[in-house]
């Protein structure tokens, strides 16, 4: 897991932005004057935004497919490459722009939708969720105690990307008892892998990864959901982003995205990638 994914762990509460000192604009107007919505999707980040044979692909990337058609505008993308903290993201790709003079896009996608976030970051706010993102253990299906107590697992080799919360999580709780096994990875992709040719017999990531990293593999694992004990943030809503002037926008945004969850629209963009859609606010993880 990346620092960004580390951010969306802070806090799960619905959000509320106060009043801005910036006067109000149009931009929804200047969206559809200009014809094209230019939406902000993180690098490299399956399942939510890549490059496959290079073409840029993703749950994300579909999705704001999906919100400039039923705008009647044309998608543009902005490729965005992960800062030192989700702040500095959001400065860059919507509302001042980054250092090499790129321009801010008019949305960002996957943002954590989060109160104590929204509140540090007064130039931006933050709409539209549309999946709850969570944990999750995936193990070779010969396993025989991937669902019970994860102590039980002590002794065999557990998969995880560097740094992220289930590294974190693995390796500090029970007292350390699992911390000699934890096997540490560049990525989540990485860490499905180990477990997907038998170097590691299991692996923990978010739900997502997993999901993604079995549809490749071809194999049936066995996926064990949270909640996980002594993990205290164990799921969170990813939204959407626009700048403090661009609140009629984001507004606009909220009602498509609420007409793409009702109509199955959304659910379908995941299940062509072989993710399961968790609607937001789902309380099964927590």
């Amino acid at each position: 897991m990346n620092r960004r994914q580390l951010l969306a762990m802070v806090a799960t509460l619905p959000l509320a932005v106060g009043f801005s000192r910036f006067a109000a604009a149009a931009p929804l107007d200047k969206v559809m004057q200009k014809g094209t919505l230019r939406i902000a999707v993180y690098r490299d980040n399956p399942p939510w935004s890549w490059r496959q044979e290079g073409k840029l692909v993703g749950i994300d990337v579909d999705l704001g497919r999906a919100l400039a058609d039923r705008l009647g505008v044309k998608p543009e993308f902005m490729e965005l490459t992960a800062d030192e903290n989700m702040d500095d993201d959001l400065r860059n790709a919507v509302w001042k722009g980054s250092i090499l003079g790129e321009p801010v896009a008019d949305l960002m996608m996957h943002v954590p939708y989060d109160r104590e976030f929204g509140l540090r970051n007064d130039m931006a706010v933050l709409t539209g969720p549309y999946h709850r993102e969570s944990f999750a253990l995936a193990c070779d299906p010969a396993r025989t105690d991937c669902k019970g107590a994860l102590t039980d697992m002590a002794g065999s080799s557990i998969a995880v990307e560097t740094d992220s919360v289930p590294d974190f999580y693995l390796t500090g709780a029970f007292s350390g008892r699992l911390r000699g096994d934890v096997v540490h990875h560049l990525s989540a992709a990485a860490a499905m892998a180990d477990l997907i040719t038998g170097q590691a017999g299991a692996a923990m990531a978010t739900l997502a990864q997993v999901e993604l990293g079995q549809k490749a593999s071809g194999r049936k694992l066995v996926v064990r959901r949270g909640p996980f004990p002594g993990l205290a943030k164990q799921g969170w809503d990813i939204g959407i982003a626009v700048k403090t002037d661009s609140r009629d926008l984001g507004y606009k945004l909220e009602d498509v995205i609420a007409g793409l969850t009702a109509d199955g629209a959304i659910a379908g963009i995941f299940a062509a990638y072989g993710i399961t859609h968790v609607p937001p606010g789902s309380q099964g993880d927590r």
